[in-house]
């Protein structure tokens, strides 16, 4: 067997995607199974005609994938890195693309702006300074400068390019390209990622591909090699066939690694969906997941991103929530694999895959070479003590702690410490500002709770995060921090895999793959120290044998795999539930691994076969495990069965165990339902050799299940469930009952009706505690989310809604101010204190843009409290004139009213229970168990709003936040009441009014000095007069009268605003506009403060002046000149002139 093994590794065949293409629509496709979205077909699926074969003729059942038959995506959910091979049929359209003959947009511009909407002017294309024939293009460049006399010079460039299309004959281009540094992520929330930030060049010739920029590697036709990497550099693909049928397929990549693989496994809690804490291989806690890596896997079954799917995951701050389709328990297995951002050095990556096939044969070449550059560190700066250190650890690195201290000048925009001694003889730092004592720039890391001796100090004012001697008490450390950082050692890993395929017969197949690991994890150390090389061997043998002539038949099976104590590999490679198959959770040390298997599979067809498989495994003499698995299916007229079972007998070191899993499903069609009932139990004993004691991981738990639903394929579906689970869990000698639980889930989507469709998800669980296992006697959780739209009576009323509930918890989130170029921030800073030192209370929403230096950032903490959350968003608008068109009188008028509401709130409190928790509109801003908040609402009634001479307004707008920061609750409210009238006495001029009145108010826990309740009134004039089609004047005019409350300091102000605009505006060629203000401000108060800039606006008390000129022109074909000029004066502080211009080139 091994003589074969070797010997096929010369003439090895893997097999590639392939694609059947045939004049018909009938498809062949093979791939390589992967728990990703895949697009099939840029055609819609015929739904009957779909089929999934595995191991060349194995039908895989229904339930192992998921089919988007409009959009052509296929999805699937057993095994990675085995073959499949899909046939379907295809429809002539795809029926989820948008299909036009006219822009319908362009044409209810026409009836906006009055032209004859019988007449459609196609679009002309436009004649740009990019112009070439042949390409698709889009997008812009542009160069510009903004400078003052309040700001340095600053210099912004911008460019976006979309193309397609030929630059030659034969070769075609395909492109994104973008110069902007972006600093987030797209959103986590949806199934389909809107990659803005992506940037690349593909250029195609014949059966060449080259790509430049970023790119995607994936994991290849292998077994050993796994990976998922979102790279920067080149790649190149080439195939080619020779006139004797060899297809020849070349792929080579040249890239910088944008990130590092990591694997979290996380056990839930109940009833708290989270969201959950993501970590990298390092224990950083402050993570930053690359967009779109991510594959999550609940109890072995991966997951769909997407609101409307599993979960939810912000990027940007390493945090998973999961949606009310699945609802989160203690005995919930989560794996979550990633790459996150990893900068500690420059990291460059290689890769090589070969593949020649014939008939018959094939063989593969893959190449992965992932290495730090230790001479190029990018977010730690190492000095040659630190490298010294590095490089005495050898291939020890876990204890790489070294001192973080460092003697610097002052500098008043850093956190700066001084040197002191404690009661206690020992020596600490402290926070500074003292120029002359600041002198240690500090850093921290965290070490374990009652391991250090720092914490968080929670009470500083300081812009950025600031730690906090505590005493030892007893000897023993109070605090979670130490002043040393864990160095990262530069490292480099190496895969090649060789492989080959042998189909002798039409359906039999021998594959073998071998593969070398190289695994350095300390460049710094001695080769021979810290280098160390392993060997992975895989043989695997198929042979279907004909049992009859109806298509019985028997499938056979013989896998075997080699895995050497220091074999490496990339990712983890087997199956996610792997190591808990074979109870090996608790297993790190590395050991020489043997897996052996044989199976057998009676197949009739895709609804009636059945299984059995033998696996032994073995790592050296510290373990042995032999796992039955047993599986059938079948389906005949109206009845349905589905068994998995497994039995596993371990022989470990210390210990051995039988772990028993079974699952069985039994259903039958009941007119357009399915009625079914599942029995699953897992019973896992592993006890101590030498006491008989059970190890922590043994359990046992048994589930009964009844399920109602609708049958596939049907417009409106429904489906119920109720499930009943016992655990128990080891104490001694024994299991004892630990909890039950019982479990209802809902859900119900109605899309029969067009003008009514609803969808609903709901579950609810109730966990009860016996024997001690749990500090409460139970537990409650309820989640749910609906989604409702309606169209009624011919429009009369038309809403939609979005409504959730759970459970989960929110961080505390940290906020520091960081400095960007003048006018790209949102803040300003304001030294309330004259001491030179930015703090977190003297930042304000800036007013004017030279003055917008900063923006904020938010971390997540390391502190969370359990929350129950509730969200809500909904739009109503009410149209009588829908159902009285023609009506006279009472009717007539009531047809000239419009009503339009709309809301949102997201809202979490601490946990408790009682219905109240679901009800988002019984929480005011200020209740003690409020712990977020965001909220909006705003009704508009309109009269007449379709009549261009007059029109009545009424307003109502109310919104608030409330965020759990470190140093305390901020609160924020609002409510406005207001009215707007507009008349046209003449066709050139109108004349509106406005008038608001309202309340705002801001609460701080922390900086009380900031706190304020100002009630307002605001009278606001404006008349508007077009002299002709290129020329229009506007005056405004302001009154404005506020006054904070009376507790609070009783601040107040009186605002009169005199506004004049004009805009000058030349058919294709360009628009000039200008402004010019005066305000006074009659303000009691002291205006250096929180109150005083709200109430003024950024200005101060008495005469202020602003004024402004924007010139917009067109220069030639697709330029655009932009210049725009602002001033102000206000008394006792210079005139500020600030300055932009910029050229802008469309594409």
């Amino acid at each position: 067997m091994f003589k074969w093994g070797f010997i096929s590794l010369l003439v090895m065949l893997m097999s590639t995607d392939l694609n059947a293409q045939l004049n018909t629509n009938q498809r062949l496709k093979k791939i390589t199974s992967s728990h990703t979205v895949i697009s099939l077909d840029s055609l819609s699926i015929v739904p009957q005609t779909f089929t999934v074969k595995y191991n060349e003729n194995v039908n895989a059942d229904t339930s192992l994938y998921q089919i988007d038959y409009a959009k052509a995506t296929f999805l699937w959910k057993g095994t990675e890195g085995i073959s499949l091979e899909l046939r379907y049929k295809v429809f002539p359209i795809l029926f989820s693309k948008t299909y036009q003959h006219k822009d319908i947009k362009r044409l209810e511009q026409s009836v906006i702006s009055g032209s004859d909407s019988y007449v459609y002017k196609p679009q002309t294309a436009e004649n740009t300074l990019f112009s070439m024939k042949g390409l698709n293009k889009s997008g812009s460049i542009s160069r510009g400068i903004m400078f003052g006399n309040n700001q340095n010079l600053s210099v912004n460039s911008n460019m976006v390019l979309q193309m397609s299309g030929k630059i030659a004959n034969d070769i075609e281009i395909l492109a994104a390209i973008s110069d902007d540094n972006l600093p987030v992520q797209p959103e986590g929330n949806t199934q389909q990622l809107n990659e803005f930030d992506r940037v690349f060049v593909q250029i195609k010739k014949d059966s060449t591909v080259l790509t430049a920029g970023d790119y995607e590697l994936k994991r290849p036709d292998s077994y050993f090699m796994n990976f998922y990497k979102r790279t920067q550099g080149a790649m190149i693909n080439h195939q080619f066939k020779t006139e004797k049928g060899i297809r020849f397929s070349t792929t080579v990549a040249a890239a910088v690694a944008k990130g590092r693989s990591a694997r979290n496994q996380i056990m839930g809690q109940e009833g708290n969906q989270g969201p959950y804490r993501l970590i990298g291989n390092n224990g950083e806690t402050y993570i930053v997941v690359i967009a779109g890596t991510e594959r999550v896997y609940i109890d072995g079954m991966p997951l769909l991103r997407g609101q409307d799917n599993d979960y939810v995951i912000d990027y940007n701050t390493a945090e998973i929530t999961f949606t009310a389709k699945q609802l989160i328990n203690l005995n919930t297995r989560i794996s979550v694999e990633f790459e996150y951002s990893d900068k500690n050095y420059s990291r460059s990556l290689t890769y090589l895959n070969q593949k020649i096939e014939t008939e018959q044969l094939a063989f593969r070449l893959n190449y992965y070479n992932e290495k730090d550059n230790r001479n190029q560190p990018f977010l730690q700066t190492l000095n040659d003590a630190q490298k010294q250190f590095m490089a005495g650890l050898g291939q020890d690195i876990s204890q790489a702690y070294y001192p973080n201290v460092t003697e610097v000048p002052f500098n008043e925009n850093e956190i700066l410490y001084e040197k002191l001694v404690s009661v206690g003889n020992i020596e600490y730092y402290r926070y500074s500002t003292d120029p002359s004592l600041a002198k240690y720039r500090v850093g921290f890391s965290y070490v374990g709770e009652g391991k250090g001796n720092y914490r968080i100090n929670n009470q500083s004012a300081a812009n950025g995060k600031v730690y906090e001697f505590v005493e030892p008490v007893g000897g023993t450390m109070q605090g979670s921090y130490e002043p040393i950082t864990l160095l990262v050692t530069p490292k480099q890993q190496q895969l090649i895999t060789i492989a080959a395929d042998y189909k002798p017969k039409k359906q039999s197949i021998f594959s073998s793959e071998f593969a070398i690991s190289n695994n350095n994890v300390n460049l710094f150390a001695d080769k021979s120290v810290a280098n160390v090389s392993g060997y992975g061997l895989k043989l695997d043998a198929l042979h279907p044998f004909e049992l009859n002539q109806k298509g019985l038949k028997l499938n056979t099976s013989a896998n075997y795999e080699y895995v050497s104590k220091t074999f490496k590999p990339i990712e983890m490679y087997r199956m996610v539930e792997f190591n808990r198959d074979f109870n090996l959770d608790a297993v790190t040390v590395p050991a020489t691994e043997h897996l052996f298997s044989v199976g057998a599979q009676l197949y009739n067809n895709q609804q009636q076969h059945i299984s059995y498989t033998l696996n032994t495994f073995s790592r050296e003499a510290k373990y042995q495990g032999y796992l039955h698995k047993v599986s059938a299916l079948y389906k005949q007229g109206k009845y349905g069965l589905k068994y998995d079972g497994s039995l596993l007998n371990s022989d470990a070191t210390a210990n051995n165990g039988t772990f028993f899993k079974h699952y069985l499903d039994v259903n039958r069609e009941v007119f357009s339902l399915v009625a079914g009932f599942v029995f699953e139990q897992q019973h896992n004993l592993t006890s101590d050799k030498q006491t008989d004691v059970l190890t922590g991981n043994s359990f046992s738990y048994h589930i009964y299940k009844l399920y109602l639903q609708s049958k596939a394929g049907q417009s409106n579906r429904y489906k119920l469930d109720y499930s009943y689970r016992q655990d128990q869990l080891p104490r001694g000698t024994e299991l004892l009952n630990s909890s039950h639980s019982q479990n209802v889930n809902f859900g119900v989507d109605l899309t029969k009706n067009a003008n009514s469709v609803l969808s609903l998800t709901s579950g609810y669980r109730k966990t009860d505690y016996a024997n001690g296992f749990a500090s409460v006697n139970s537990d409650e959780s309820l989640v749910g989310r609906l989604d409702y739209n309606l169209n009624a009576l011919k429009g009369f009323i038309n809403t939609s809604l979005y409504y959730e509930v759970g459970n989960g918890q929110e961080p505390r989130r940290e906020i520091t101010y960081l400095e960007v170029l003048p006018g790209q921030g949102v803040y300003a800073w304001n030294d309330y204190n004259g001491n030179g030192i930015k703090e977190l209370n003297e930042f304000e929403i800036s007013r004017f843009p030279d003055q917008a230096k900063y923006i904020r950032v938010f971390t997540a903490g390391t502190e969370y409290i359990r929350t129950n959350f509730t969200g809500i968003n909904q739009s109503i608008r009410i149209t009588p004139s829908a159902i009285l068109k023609d009506s006279k009188g009472f009717n007539k008028l009531l047809g000239k009213f419009t009503n339009q509401l709309s809301y949102k709130i997201d809202r979490k409190i601490l946990a408790s229970k009682g219905l109240e928790v679901y009800n988002p509109f019984n929480t005011g801003i200020d209740a003690e168990n409020l712990v977020s908040l965001s909220s909006f609402l705003r009704n508009t009634l309109f009269f007449d709003r379709n009549n261009p001479k007059f029109g009545v307004d009424f307003n109502y707008l109310t919104d608030g936040g409330r965020s759990f920061l470190s140093n305390g609750f901020d609160s924020r409210k609002r409510n406005e009441a207001g009215l707007r009238i507009r008349t046209a006495p003449v066709r050139s001029a109108n004349l509106n009014l406005t008038v608001n009145q309202g309340r705002k108010k801001y609460q701080s826990e922390l900086f009380s000095q900031r706190n304020y309740q100002i009630t307002y009134l605001d009278l606001l004039p404006e008349f508007n007069y077009q002299f002709n089609t290129d020329f229009r004047l506007t005056f405004l005019g302001v009154y404005g009268n506020q006054r904070n409350a009376a507790e609070l300091g009783g601040e107040k102000n009186t605002n009169i605003t005199f506004t004049t605009e004009s805009r000058y505006n030349v058919l294709k060629r360009g628009v000039l506009t200008g402004k010019i203000s005066y305000i006074n401000n009659k303000f009691t108060g002291n205006g250096n403060s929180t109150i005083g800039y709200e109430m003024l606006s950024g200005l101060q008390v008495g005469n202020n002046y602003t004024w402004g000129l924007a010139l917009q022109r067109t220069i030639g074909n697709g330029v655009q000149l932009n210049v725009s000029y602002e001033g102000r004066k206000s008394p006792t502080v210079n005139t500020v002139h600030t300055g932009n211009m910029q050229v802008r080139a469309y594409f």
